[in-house]
């Protein structure tokens, strides 16, 4: 063997040596490196992401109003975190149906997540910091905003996101429109107060003048902010007593009866005391109980339009 090596030229004994050394001719190491994927950014709200060059496996992780931007879209999640009870809402049946179950508090179990190697996950400025920072070791974050005033940049987040942008710019026109010609006709009820609260565990909830229906009513349609409202910097619960304070001239009133059987029970019997049957709102035939579905998010695309047909519906009809 020692004899044939001399044999053989000095230039080709170090090209063979080379390819030993490295694991044979076609230079495999054993620092087997994948190379790193193409990304791109995304801009959001004065921020930047980024995310795969080409965007498929989109998790939405405690993010209802994303399911609803999914719905005009037909951009179903890959996978969604599960209400508390264990289910999907049920009013996104047609976009969850095939999607990965993902536990509630997901953040807590994130290597579920994580193994399913997500592209980006989409929750919301709810989420806390902490969780967010969970949540970046399975992929990149991003907060959607629950300020009612940024929903047709939340409809265009998700489509800029998936790379389907074909549709966006009708959707905002049309509902931009359905806004303008509802205020119009609203002009003779400025002086008139209207209120949506929430029945939930036995309690009236409002939100703040910015979050679900609110920006909707009172800046883009310009009706009056009630004080219960105006004062709310978080979901705050109201007794009945204040809501009697408040006195709204129209209300409406969202009880998940399919969801939440027991706060439906409970809501019957408010409704059979004096501080109730005594609201100008319900003596004048204008309290409305799920003149939109209860468990819409508010503040969408989607929902504002559902929030529209309500008023034209029960209010200019």
């Amino acid at each position: 063997m020692y004899r044939r090596l001399l044999t053989i030229p000095m230039t080709a004994l170090l090209v063979l040596l080379a390819a030993c050394s490295t694991g044979g001719p076609s230079g495999n190491s054993s620092d087997n490196t994948a190379e790193p994927k193409p990304t791109r950014a995304v801009e959001y709200l004065g921020n930047s992401y980024k995310v795969p060059a080409r965007t498929k496996q989109i998790a939405f992780v405690g993010s209802h109003g994303s399911y609803e931007d999914a719905l005009l879209l037909g951009i179903p999640p890959f996978a969604a975190t599960l209400d508390k009870n264990g289910t999907f809402p049920h009013e996104y049946a047609t976009i969850t149906q095939n999607a990965k179950h993902l536990p509630w508090n997901v953040a807590d179990n994130v290597n579920e997540l994580s193994a399913l190697q997500p592209d980006v996950i989409l929750t919301t400025d709810k989420t806390t910091a902490e969780d967010v920072q969970k949540l970046q070791s399975a992929a990149t974050v991003i907060p959607v905003s629950t300020n009612g005033a940024y929903w047709a940049e939340n409809l265009r987040l998700l489509a800029d996101v998936r790379g389907r942008e074909e549709s966006v710019d009708t959707l905002i026109q049309k509902l931009t429109q359905n806004i303008q010609n509802t205020r119009d006709k609203l002009v003779s009820f400025q002086d008139k107060q209207f209120l949506t609260v929430w029945f939930q565990e036995g309690s009236f909830f409002v939100y703040p003048q910015n979050e679900r229906y609110n920006h909707l009513l009172y800046t883009e349609l310009g009706l009056q902010a009630p004080d219960i409202v105006a004062k709310a910097a978080e979901r705050s619960p109201v007794t009945i007593e204040a809501l009697a304070q408040a006195d709204p001239d129209f209300l409406f009133v969202m009880v998940d009866k399919s969801g939440a059987p027991a706060d439906a029970a409970a809501f019957e019997q408010v409704q059979q005391g004096s501080p109730w049957t005594g609201l100008r709102a319900v003596k004048a035939n204008q309290a409305f109980l799920n003149a939109v579905d209860p468990v819409l998010a508010g503040g969408t695309v989607y929902s504002n339009q559902q929030f529209l047909i309500a008023l034209q519906k029960h209010v200019l009809k």
